[in-house]
């Protein structure tokens, strides 16, 4: 999984995807084990809400949770940054701006930037 910023191991989708209402909010997260193997289970702080459904429904919207990834659905870092599921990570750009030597002699500077000397 990858942002903009580069790869993260941990994503989250909203399940209202899944079950529109009755997920509103409730995050599921999916988890980079590596190898290209994703692990999805719910949020911890929603363990009490979800409490109150048994064992085979849970494991039914995780189900369709799996699906909805693997169809490309729309994940974010837990931090609200947009995240994609790609085969690779990309590597980060390199920047074209390169670092300045600070100057060591008068006559190493360019007229006006006086200023960098060091004194």
């Amino acid at each position: 999984m990858v942002t903009t910023a580069g790869p993260v191991i941990t994503a989250q989708m909203d399940g209202y995807l899944i079950e529109e209402r009755l997920l509103d909010h409730i995050m599921i997260q999916v988890s980079d084990k590596g190898s290209g193997i994703l692990e999805i289970a719910f949020h911890e702080r929603d363990q009490r809400f979800l409490s109150q459904f048994c064992a085979a429904q849970q494991a039914q919207w995780l189900h369709e949770a799996m699906l909805h990834v693997d169809a490309g659905c729309p994940l974010e870092t837990p931090d609200g940054k947009t995240a994609w599921i790609t085969d690779e990570a990309l590597p980060n750009p390199k920047s074209s701006i390169k670092a300045m030597r600070p100057a060591r002699q008068e006559h190493d500077l360019p007229p006006g930037l006086e200023f960098l000397m060091r004194n």
